[in-house]
């Protein structure tokens, strides 16, 4: 987002129209939008909640397949553990480092997903995608 604002912001400067100056506008909400962004706001306040509240789906790493994850009780709340094809374990705390929503695990591209703001992690713990920039705990597994 930064390269579109920077763009606007020279454009505005230059006295030139930018034909996404109006998608971008901090104007552009009105009374409208709402009702949309309260469901969007509910839907994050019931991951970052819900989530704490819903029990793990496994008590012993003996529980989590080949080429799965399920999520373990931790020390600290709850772990992330992914048992690779070779049947090596990784664990990571499942808390987000951006805003400390609770990670899911996408199986498709193995990696833990964060359903607030979209960070994504490798198995263990590496950021792929922000805005998180740091990496996820480790745990033992």
């Amino acid at each position: 987002m930064g390269t579109i604002a920077g763009a606007i912001l020279a454009d505005r400067i230059a006295g030139r129209d930018n034909p996404h100056a109006e998608v971008f506008s901090p104007h552009r909400l009105s009374l409208r939008g709402v009702p949309t962004l309260l469901l969007q706001n509910a839907q994050v306040a019931k991951d970052l909640v819900g989530d704490r509240l819903t029990p793990p789906d496994a008590q012993d790493t003996e529980d989590v397949p080949v080429d799965s994850a399920r999520i373990l009780p931790d020390a600290t709340g709850k772990k992330g553990v992914y048992r690779d094809r070779s049947g090596t374990l990784h664990a990571v705390s499942l808390r987000c480092t951006h805003l400390g929503c609770l990670l899911r695990f996408n199986g498709a591209e193995r990696s833990w997903d964060c359903p607030c703001h979209g960070s994504r992690f490798d198995v263990d713990g590496a950021v792929l995608e922000g805005p998180a920039v740091r990496p996820l705990s480790p745990r033992q597994p």
